[in-house]
């Protein structure tokens, strides 16, 4: 057995983990860009090699053996060191040409990524950017590789990743100015009496207010729906809605609206996570520090502006 898992490749390490994770064959040759047959070679191959059935199907599902769970755990850690050990450790910003992918969402995309981008083509002007909507997979997408570096409002830990925190905002509720909650207090009352346009993101991850806010015995009235903020304050325009938001999102996208501090303080922070992937890169540790830096620039601006 020792000599045949000499024979194993990264190439069927990784199938095994997009199978794994995705559930499907299919799914995996897809997202990889290869053939089923592909898929099904290299998985066969891995079943010879640990003596293990890896995947059976259940109720027309593919479930993955608690084998293959463990295998897959390990093999994930190994493709990101191995893949950090490759890495070109000499970096010139100027003349760097390398391709980054960054996962992240609505928020981040309209208050980070403006700044950022404009940074980055004046100091990396041959760096090769790509941002890919998160949708509440970016570990999935960071482990497998599909982006570099995470940014938003998570929580997950790992041996192979890292955190750094990014920047705080607090959420605030926005509505139409003749609404009757645009004037007097904004209690927790009245707002449970409210009817609300609630943000419920793919994924099933939910803004960190509703949490506080049943916590506090106050359950809120959805009258509509959303699976991301996008164009939120023209629904809330005419309407006696309201909608529970990041006050930097509000400020940014909801003109003519108003804007009223909630009656608790809800905090929303924004992370950025990486694997030892890109840990050790020369390129990912300057971009990594270009991104807090640019954040903590913009927003040091914006407040001399505001005074």
């Amino acid at each position: 057995m020792k000599r045949q898992i000499l024979k194993t490749d990264f190439a069927a390490l990784q199938i095994l983990q997009y199978v794994h994770d995705l559930g499907s064959f299919s799914l995996a040759a897809e997202e990889l860009g290869i053939t089923q047959s592909t898929v099904s070679y290299a998985i066969a191959q891995l079943r010879e090699t640990f003596r293990d059935p890896l995947f059976v199907r259940e109720n027309n599902r593919t479930v993955a053996t608690d084998q293959c769970r463990v295998i897959v755990g390990h093999a994930a850690t190994l493709l990101e060191t191995f893949e950090g050990l490759a890495a070109d450790r000499t970096f010139d910003p100027g003349r760097e040409e390398g391709r980054v992918a960054v996962s992240c969402n609505h928020y981040e995309r309209v208050t980070l990524l403006p700044a950022l981008i404009a940074d980055l083509r004046r100091r990396a002007p041959g760096l090769r950017l790509r941002f890919v909507s998160s949708h509440a997979r970016g570990e999935e997408q960071l482990k497998r590789g599909e982006c570099d570096i995470l940014l938003g409002p998570v929580q997950f830990v790992g041996e192979t990743v890292f955190k750094r925190h990014v920047c705080s905002d607090t959420y605030v509720y926005v509505m139409d100015p003749n609404n009757p909650l645009a004037r007097g207090d904004l209690t927790g009352e009245r707002i449970a009496g409210a009817r609300h346009a609630v943000v419920q993101f793919a994924g099933g991850w939910r803004p960190g207010y509703f949490g506080a806010f049943e916590s506090l015995g106050i359950e809120l009235k959805t009258a509509v729906e959303l699976s991301e903020y996008g164009d939120l304050g023209a629904y809330l325009k005419g309407t006696d809605l309201i909608a529970c938001t990041p006050r930097r999102l509000a400020e940014r996208t909801m003109p003519g609206l108003t804007i009223r501090d909630l009656p608790i303080r809800i905090p929303l922070n924004v992370d950025m996570f990486w694997t030892t992937r890109t840990n050790m890169s020369d390129l990912f540790r300057w971009l990594r520090g270009r991104i807090v830096a640019t954040v903590r620039e913009t927003r040091r601006d914006a407040g001399n502006e505001a005074r």
